[in-house]
């Protein structure tokens, strides 16, 4: 009896000892994975890189609309890639191999493995980023004050990143004595790191702006001199004070004006003042930059088609049409957000009711700010009107577009020969977004998709095609590498085991680390 017992003891032991074996492998699996991917979306130092340049340009370089661009194109890759595979399924044996690996970690005094927590900071992290990128800095700043709160006492990236952002979320909104704390907080947990780096950057800047302030000050300047000081060291609602003063303002004084006011979000606003300087005649060289900001509003920020029209005709007028050419194609290059759809399609249904009163938060706020976003548009629309620029259909509302519709009646001696399209080479990513480019160029594990004087880089397992549209002029995609010879097709698929194949020829195939070059010819 008692060996019977030592035996069933010895199988029951044995059997649990597999099970939780085989449950632990399958939640490190299932942490190596989520790493890995959470990674490849989150992509915290090229964040790092971003920032850096917008604060060189905030207090350096206001008008340098390159480095803009290519922030803009930067940027709308962080956070903001194919996320599906960050989606955790945990079943009845991961939430098995959960326990025993928390039971252990307790035992050493290790903090607990939350995987699914981290899945719902990741969210956070991306809704936050999202309402700055978008310059909803009040929005921002408050995710960012919960993010930390939850976060607090964790030496992650997402810990540091949320510091460093809500830092510099505070300083956008006037608040700069928190966002010192901030700031200085990320340099004593994260130091030595690019999060610190950029801190202590921000620091400087500010420091230097508060002693230029205080001397000014001391000095009993005059209003317009303090404009200028606080425009350059990023103080906008400063600026627009001591603009308020001045009984009439000259060019350049409208301008800062416009640019400070775009800063703070007050788009149709400043877009109106733009539209007045590029219309004047004493100054081309505020013309220029004035029409350079439409362009980048109109492309970017609040995209206007009827105002991006309007401005690549002053471009032309202005003989600057190289930079309407380069914002347009960076435009081609920067990629639709895909955290809208993600928390607007979120379901809750299987969440506990704080995480479904989270969510539901988030959700409210996104609304509330794509409200915000087109009540803008229609203002925006409304300045476009009032100057007289003729509005195109993209930009109507449904009712305005059918009413525009059925008054435009079109004659065949009106209607122009039809232009001659140019080829252009499309990439197509697995999340339906599409990327206009002239060259491709891969390393085995990133396609680096070239545009003029720009770049975006995106892991190679995103892209599911390269093809061509109907154009005329005879050019069609040829792939290029180490010892293969050059194919072409209209159009090639890349699988999911990274096998690239042109659709007119099957026996076109290529590996991707066979692939050094893709483009038209």
């Amino acid at each position: 009896m008692r060996k019977a017992f030592l035996f069933s003891l010895f199988f029951l032991l044995f059997a649990f000892f597999a099970l939780a074996s085989q449950a632990i492998v399958s939640v490190k699996l299932q942490e190596l994975r989520f790493g890995i991917l959470r990674d490849q979306l989150m992509n915290y130092e090229l964040s790092s890189q971003t920032l850096r340049e917008r604060l060189k340009q905030m207090f350096l370089s206001k008008d340098d609309y390159i480095t803009e661009v290519k922030v803009n194109i930067l940027e709308s890759g962080i956070m903001n890639s194919e996320t599906k595979g960050l989606d955790l399924e945990m079943g009845i044996k991961d939430r098995f191999g959960l326990i025993v690996i928390n039971f252990v970690r307790a035992l050493n005094f290790k903090p607990f493995l939350e995987l699914e927590e981290q899945q719902k900071t990741i969210l956070r992290l991306q809704f936050a980023f999202y309402m700055e990128r978008t310059r909803k800095y009040a929005i921002a700043a408050k995710k960012y004050e919960e993010l930390e709160e939850s976060l607090n006492g964790s030496l992650s990236d997402e810990h540091a990143f949320t510091l460093l952002h809500h830092g510099y979320c505070l300083v956008m909104m006037g608040d700069r004595n928190h966002a010192f704390v901030k700031l200085q907080k990320a340099i004593d947990l994260f130091p030595g790191t690019h999060y610190a780096e950029n801190a202590e950057l921000l620091i400087s800047f500010l420091q230097d702006s508060e002693k230029n302030k205080s001397e000014l000050e001391k000095l009993n300047k005059r209003p317009e001199d303090r404009a200028i000081l606080s425009f350059q060291t990023g103080d906008y609602e400063g600026t627009l004070k001591a603009l308020e003063s001045l009984p009439k303002l000259t060019n350049d004084q409208s301008y800062i004006k416009a640019r400070s006011m775009e800063e703070l979000g007050i788009t149709s606003n400043a877009v109106k003042e733009y539209i007045q300087l590029v219309k004047q005649k004493e100054n081309k060289e505020i013309a220029i930059k004035a029409n350079r900001r439409l362009l980048l509003i109109g492309n970017f920020y609040q995209e206007n088609k009827s105002l991006v029209e309007f401005s690549k005709n002053e471009a032309t007028k202005l003989g600057d049409e190289k930079a309407a050419t380069q914002i347009e194609e960076g435009k081609t290059l920067a990629l639709k957000p895909m955290i809208v759809e993600k928390i607007l399609k979120a379901e809750t249904e299987s969440s506990s009711k704080e995480d479904v009163k989270e969510l539901a938060e988030i959700k409210d706020s996104l609304k509330e700010s794509l409200i915000e976003s087109k009540e803008e548009n229609t203002k925006l629309l409304t300045v476009v009107k009032e100057e007289k620029i003729p509005v195109l259909a993209e930009d109507l509302n449904p009712a305005e577009k059918q009413i525009a519709i059925e008054e435009k009646v079109i004659e065949k001696k009106d209607i122009p020969p039809p232009k001659k399209v140019e080829t252009k080479m499309y990439v197509r990513m697995r999340d339906g977004r599409e990327v206009t480019c002239e060259v491709i160029v891969s390393d085995g594990a990133l396609a680096h998709l070239n545009l003029g004087s720009f770049k975006l880089s995106v892991p190679l397992e995103m892209v599911a095609k390269v093809y061509t549209n109907e154009g005329t002029d005879g050019k069609t995609v040829t792939i290029s590498g180490a010892g293969k010879v050059p194919s072409v097709g209209n159009e090639w698929r890349r699988n999911q085991e990274g096998v690239w194949m042109s659709k007119e020829n099957s026996d076109q195939r290529w590996q991707d680390e066979e692939i050094r070059e893709i483009r038209l010819r």
